[in-house]
């Protein structure tokens, strides 16, 4: 068997959760503000919510939950836009429960939104149906709020503004996400940021290190060269890149998704391309605000699981069941093979203190509510290592056995 990855899979709305990005819509302070390089989100600058008013922080309804954190844009009275992985729940597979989230539209201090018991409730969660849970690819989701909001609805890029994704198109951001990989908490008001689209080649090149799927046809990645000092961080995945169209009015272009390790801004932010998500948008918005049908949608097929990729699944489904007893493993190896074309098998092994692991863990893909989310089964089984190796009949040692 090969040496297994214990380092936890974050590529979801906490590590991987980056890039601050937000800022407001359709209103004359944004569409005449300098897009020029300034302060970022990492060692940047306070912004106010009247300059961003179609910000949306979305958190966790209760204290238990309290790590959790995103962001969205307001695309319609009870629709907000965001990152799939913040609709999903990649840590453990499946979806967080729609009653799980608290949104808070308006404020620059999301505080003042509880204080003023105007805290959001959602009604239901929807994924971009090609999002796909391993690569990030298609990373959209929404929100349907219960009650409408006030806050404007920013405009979506869509076919014919091409011209905004070209290399060098000035890009505002603004979020609440940290402002710096080693940070301990949020900072409690929004902050802003600008930065600049790359060339397709130079993202790929430069996110091969640590993000090897990017797909220009779907996303696009942001730096602000020469100094290279501005990006966005942890807590800020769903957030917006606003760009300006000809007219000078603002229009979001990207969905932060993810980006570079310990949020080094010397790595490019990824985006999901609004253009390629928006008619599925605004479907939803016309089903939410005018009661048209949702989006049909052709049949969904799933798209391939690598064993590189269920790795990750395998040790965030031992993990969530373990805890320590996984996460602090000795002597973990482990080997995976492909039985169907979204579905892998791998075999583990593990000592934890006195006790001895081993068994096996299923990942798969698996359709469920018009999107693809993973999920697994597991039969592990622990017993005394001692009691193993030391008696003269270790078939009469007890063995405990977890399945799902």
């Amino acid at each position: 068997m090969e040496r297994w990855e214990t380092s936890r899979r974050r590529r979801s709305a906490t590590v991987t959760s980056l890039c601050a990005i937000s800022a407001a819509l359709l209103v004359p302070a944004l569409a005449q503000a300098d897009l020029g390089a300034r302060a970022s989100i990492i060692g940047g600058e306070v912004a106010a919510i009247a300059d961003f008013p179609s910000l949306a922080y979305i958190g966790a309804r209760t204290d238990k939950s309290s790590g959790f954190a995103c962001t969205g844009t307001v695309i319609a009275p009870r629709v907000v836009l965001t990152a799939a992985h913040c609709v999903e729940n990649l840590e453990a597979g499946g979806y967080t429960p729609a009653d799980k989230y608290a949104v808070a539209a308006g404020f620059s201090d999301p505080r003042e939104a509880k204080a003023a018991n105007t805290v959001l409730d959602v009604a239901s969660t929807h994924v971009f149906p090609e999002f796909d849970p391993a690569t990030l690819r298609g990373d959209a989701g929404i929100l349907i709020l219960s009650t409408p909001t006030s806050a404007p609805p920013i405009a979506l890029a869509n076919a014919a503004d091409g011209a905004l994704y070209e290399s060098g198109t000035k890009v505002l951001l603004a979020g609440w996400g940290l402002t710096g990989g080693g940070s301990l908490s949020q900072p409690r008001r929004l902050r802003s940021a600008a930065t600049q689209v790359q060339p397709p080649e130079a993202c790929k090149q430069r996110s091969r290190r640590f993000y090897p799927p990017y797909s220009p046809a779907s996303q696009l990645c942001t730096l602000n060269p020469p100094t290279l000092s501005t990006g966005g961080c942890f807590g800020d995945s769903g957030g917006p890149a606003i760009a300006q169209r000809p007219d000078g009015s603002a229009v979001e272009i990207g969905i932060t998704s993810t980006g570079g390790p310990g949020c080094n801004t010397r790595f490019p932010d990824i985006f999901t391309r609004i253009d390629r998500i928006s008619t599925w948008a605004s479907e939803w918005v016309a089903a939410t605000e005018s009661g048209a049908p949702p989006p049909t949608l052709p049949p969904l097929r799933l798209p391939p699981l690598s064993t590189k990729s269920a790795k990750s699944f395998v040790s965030a489904t031992l993990l969530d069941v373990f805890k320590n007893r996984f996460l602090r493993a000795h002597e973990l190896s482990g080997g995976c093979r492909r039985v169907e074309r979204a579905k892998v098998q791998c075999g583990l092994v593990w000592r934890y203190g006195p006790s001895l692991y081993y068994g096996t863990v299923t990942v798969f893909y698996v359709s469920r509510r018009d999107a693809v989310v993973w999920d697994s089964h597991y039969r592990i089984s622990a017993l005394n290592a001692r009691c193993w190796f030391r008696s003269a009949h270790p078939k009469a040692c007890p063995v405990h056995t977890l399945r799902h």
